[in-house]
């Protein structure tokens, strides 16, 4: 850690030289005890944030949509005046707008076949047509990594500066692999068919590399989604053998030049959305702790160090539960010794279904 520690002291500085900024500019204070709350900018009223306020809330973490920025700016501000640490969560890799725009550039599914068991409708291409994630867009090629990057740019254009930026879903899209697991998102396409130009595994680490240099003040936390387990390979991979292969040796690959650019990342934990609420976990939000646990625990397998729990922000659930269930889950972080937790009073969309797309990137008529 002291090493990982100096690693960075020095790329602070490097950075602040670059920027010609002061290097307290980019030494964004550690995220510590940090309770935040995800909200819209519609969700941001004085009523919500007097609430949040009353029980012991000291972050806001304000989404950033596309739709409306003047809404958006008006919230932030309203935040700050509240007396809140202010936050922005920007989605990247479940795009709507860019899957629209440039079918292209969605991420594929190529390799096995067993998530046609929930879309069993759904005909087979062509030769000269290939299966399409909609919405996903992930950061993993050359063209992606440039739009996103612009829409991150245009998002934060003229707001608060605030005090981090959640960066959400860095990763490839669900049943990466074909298996149907929506926890599989190791890759953009598992097959021979690129209509895009691939990334390397360091694709996150440089895309929020990208991203410090767009706001040298605020710290950047990428958030992570956790992999497949064991006990789904006869479940959710529908016979898969995903845990012993390919997905955690890629996912760490991954992770780990990511969590040399950054001293907090975010875990995505909404439990009950991700089906994570089963009797094997034992209580109510169990798989938060063993989901936290495999950070570190995971890593290992491929002689990587790995994430200790009190660099990860706890992303948890707090819409479709009850007031007892998020409870439930701020314990569960607490006892793992996170660096706290943003409960999301919002849903974080992560649904996903197959299109057909030409090979040349036309959809399908």
């Amino acid at each position: 850690m002291n090493r990982w520690r100096s690693r960075r002291a020095i790329g602070l500085l490097l950075l602040a030289m670059v920027l010609c900024v002061p290097l307290s500019a980019c030494l964004a204070a550690p995220v510590a005890n940090l309770k935040g709350a995800l909200l819209t900018a519609t969700q941001a009223d004085d009523g919500q944030l007097r609430s949040l306020k009353a029980q012991g809330y000291n972050s806001v973490v304000l989404n950033l949509p596309s739709e409306d920025a003047a809404q958006d700016k008006d919230a932030a501000q309203r935040i700050q005046t509240a007396g809140f640490d202010l936050y922005y969560w920007i989605e990247i890799a479940r795009s709507p707008a860019l899957a629209d725009a440039h079918p292209e550039w969605m991420a594929s599914l190529q390799g096995h076949q067993d998530w046609r068991r929930f879309f069993p409708k759904l005909p087979k291409p062509a030769a000269d047509e290939v299966v399409k994630n909609y919405p996903w867009v992930p950061i993993l090629y050359q063209e992606t990594f440039a739009a996103h990057l612009e829409r991150v740019k245009e998002l934060l254009r003229d707001k608060p500066a605030p005090r981090g930026i959640f960066l959400n879903d860095l990763q490839g899209a669900p049943s990466a692999c074909g298996c149907g697991h929506h926890l599989c998102r190791w890759t953009g396409d598992y097959g021979p068919i690129k209509t895009a130009t691939p990334l390397g595994a360091d694709a996150a680490a440089k895309f929020v590399v990208a991203v410090k240099r767009l706001a040298p003040e605020s710290r950047i936390i990428p958030v992570w989604a956790t992999e497949c387990e064991e006990q789904d390979k006869d479940e959710l991979c529908a016979g898969v053998p995903c845990f012993e292969k390919t997905c955690w040796r890629e996912w760490t690959a991954q992770l780990m030049p990511l969590a040399a650019e950054v001293e907090t990342l975010g875990a995505l934990l909404p439990y009950r959305a991700l089906q994570r609420d089963l009797p094997r976990y034992g209580p109510d939000a169990g798989w938060i702790n063993a989901a936290l646990a495999s950070f570190t625990k995971l890593p290992a397998r491929y002689q990587a160090g790995g994430v200790p729990p009190d660099r990860l922000v706890a992303v948890l659930q707090g819409w479709d539960v009850t007031p007892e269930q998020i409870k439930a889950q701020m314990t569960r972080s607490e006892n793992a010794g996170t660096a706290g937790c943003v409960v999301s009073m919002m849903k974080i969309e992560q649904d996903w279904k197959p299109v057909i797309v030409k090979a040349g990137g036309a959809p399908k008529k």
